[in-house]
């Protein structure tokens, strides 16, 4: 039946009413109740598979899915914390399983605690070998520690969306909650664990505490997460981690990494999110022999294209200068109608820097407004084509 449903919902992606008539009409036996949450699990394996890239024999719910972990970023932390010398971890906000899961690949044994009955149903089916607990993490927590050595680790994803709460009216999706006091857990429950070795995923925007290691990882140009580890869990204690396909790029933020300051050259580039969240864009130049723009710039610049995961390189085509007017014929006389903007280092929305351009968004070229001598900056440039091509 299940699978019966994920033909359908597959055959019918933008439109589930025809999918659920269709259904229907197989099945006439089934009740409606039935029919809906079959219905129900196919639509979201789809999603699952979309965006995040999870199998799609999974169990799932609307708001498990939202906290998902991608697969590859959790067997990526799983194999970091076997290879620490960890043989158990107790997994305190179980949820369906995602990150249980691949500490279980990983060849760790894995206590998971959830505290919803019917969520913890669906974390048993998927991950099986796991040991579940229906229960409050606050109350479990006592009794498993007392199973772990000092090399164990105990985990915390604490649930930052509340199903409750508004939802983004275009997304769908309930918005995240950014008060770490209002995390469930809290940051304070977490921080205050009596064990040596806490891991916890936490939202991309938070500030671990200067003691805690931590390192922020990327997939598709999008920060998916921050993790925090009470001891060092790998080299450094704030490192950049972008996922490319089957390739890792990580940078190390270092405190004795200082990258000159110089006017854009004839390239520049745009570093991963994560490296800025990380605080490694130091760090990242003097690696690849380029400079900031300035201090308050988030962009390098160099005198040739430079190939990594961490960073995007674009030739410099002008430098607009002069009055919003004479912006636009600087622009038309490039040939120009439809640009992208990029506008993170300053208070500029997208959409109004080509307002005052009078171009349409589009990929001709890209419009990058930095800071450079505490001045604004207005550059046009082109992406690099990919290497070998």
């Amino acid at each position: 039946m299940l699978a019966g449903a994920h033909v359908l919902v597959g055959q019918h992606p933008d439109d589930p009413l025809a999918a659920a008539s269709d259904f229907r009409r197989r099945h006439p036996s089934l009740d409606a109740e039935a029919a809906a949450a079959a219905l129900e699990q196919a639509s979201l394996a789809v999603q699952a598979a979309r965006r995040y890239g999870i199998d799609t024999d999974l169990r799932l719910t609307r708001d498990g899915l939202e906290a998902a972990t991608r697969p590859a970023v959790a067997r990526r932390r799983a194999r970091m914390v076997a290879s620490s010398g960890a043989r158990r971890v107790v997994d305190l906000t179980g949820g369906l399983g995602f990150d249980a899961r691949a500490f279980a690949e990983a060849g760790l044994q894995v206590h998971a605690v959830e505290r919803d009955p019917d969520t913890a149903a669906f974390l048993r089916f998927n991950c099986p070998g796991v040991r579940v607990l229906v229960g409050d993490a606050l109350d479990e927590l006592p009794t498993l520690l007392g199973g772990l050595t000092p090399q164990d680790v105990v985990f915390v994803d604490p649930a930052r969306r509340d199903r409750y709460a508004a939802r983004d009216a275009r997304t769908g999706r309930a918005r995240p909650e950014r008060d770490p006091e209002r995390w469930s857990p809290p940051w304070s429950f977490v921080a205050g664990i009596a064990h040596p070795r806490v891991l916890a995923k936490v939202a991309p925007g938070f500030s671990p505490p200067s003691a805690w290691w931590a390192e922020w990882v990327s997939v598709d140009r999008t920060v998916v997460e921050c993790a925090v580890a009470s001891w060092p869990l790998a080299e450094g204690t704030r490192r950049a981690v972008v996922l490319d396909g089957d390739n890792t790029a990580v940078v190390v933020a270092r405190d004795d990494a200082v990258a000159p300051c110089s006017p854009p050259l004839s390239w520049i580039h745009e570093p991963d999110p994560a490296v800025v969240h990380a605080g490694a864009l130091d760090s990242l130049a003097v690696d690849h022999g380029l400079s900031r723009i300035d201090g308050e710039s988030t962009w390098l610049t160099g005198p040739a294209p430079t190939w990594t995961p961490l960073l995007r390189s674009y030739e410099v085509i002008a430098r607009l200068e002069g009055s919003s007017k004479a912006q636009r014929r600087q622009v038309a006389e490039l040939g120009l109608s439809r640009l992208t903007a990029k506008t993170r280092d300053v208070d500029v929305a997208p959409s109004a820097a080509l307002r005052s351009l009078g171009v349409d968004e589009g990929p001709e070229a890209v419009l990058v407004l930095t800071r450079r001598a505490g001045r604004q900056l207005s550059l046009v440039a082109r992406p690099a084509a990919r290497r070998g091509s």
